[in-house]
């Protein structure tokens, strides 16, 4: 998720939201090194370091060029990045109707040729900041976001079935399950967020 010029960040009481900037790329990659952190994230698994300044400099540019992307979340009391919380691409198969299968879904984009692209919000906190509501402060606030500035007539989350925690986070926003899409050899839940 972007957010223009003349709105460089969302606020909530506790966290502020920005833009990633290059100078995040140590917080990020220790971050995605955390195999509890990355159990249920992207590939499911740590990133490199150079996955993640791979994640961080896709990122800037989508900002740009798609309108899109994660937002860093700094704690206001004391200055600290916890995490980030934004809109991405997520492309899933265009199943025909009785197939029986799951159909297959991916952050990344091109990877699932003619396939369905849904705005997905997601997000991902250090485990010091876990337990504390600091995920639910900041998705709701990049969807209402989404609603107020964006005017998405849709945007869905992927939630995997283990991940208590965003279960959780889900319920407490008003998230309905839809079906389940095949990532990272698991069926997760594509859950929708509730407009209007």
């Amino acid at each position: 998720m972007t957010l223009a010029a003349d709105d460089p960040s969302l606020e909530t009481p506790r966290l502020l939201l920005r833009r990633m900037r290059m100078e995040d790329l140590d917080f990020y990659t220790r971050l995605h090194a955390d195999p509890e952190v990355a159990r249920y994230t992207g590939p499911g698994r740590p990133r490199t370091p150079e996955e993640s300044r791979a994640l961080v400099e896709s990122t800037l540019r989508f900002y740009d060029e798609l309108g899109l992307g994660q937002l860093a979340v700094v704690r206001k009391s004391d200055g600290e990045l916890i995490g980030r919380c934004g809109l991405t691409y997520f492309e899933i198969e265009d199943l025909p109707a009785g197939s029986g299968r799951t159909p297959r879904a991916s952050y990344l984009q091109g990877s699932i040729p003619g396939g369905i692209v849904e705005r997905e919000l997601g997000y991902t906190l250090a485990r010091a900041a876990w337990g504390q509501g600091y995920a639910t402060e900041a998705a709701g606030a990049v969807f209402r976001y989404t609603q107020q500035k964006l005017h998405l007539p849709r945007v869905i989350s992927i939630i995997h079935p283990d991940n208590a925690a965003s279960l959780n986070v889900a319920r407490k926003l008003g998230l309905r399950l839809l079906d389940q899409v095949r990532m990272n050899d698991a069926d997760c839940g594509r859950y929708l967020w509730p407009v209007g």
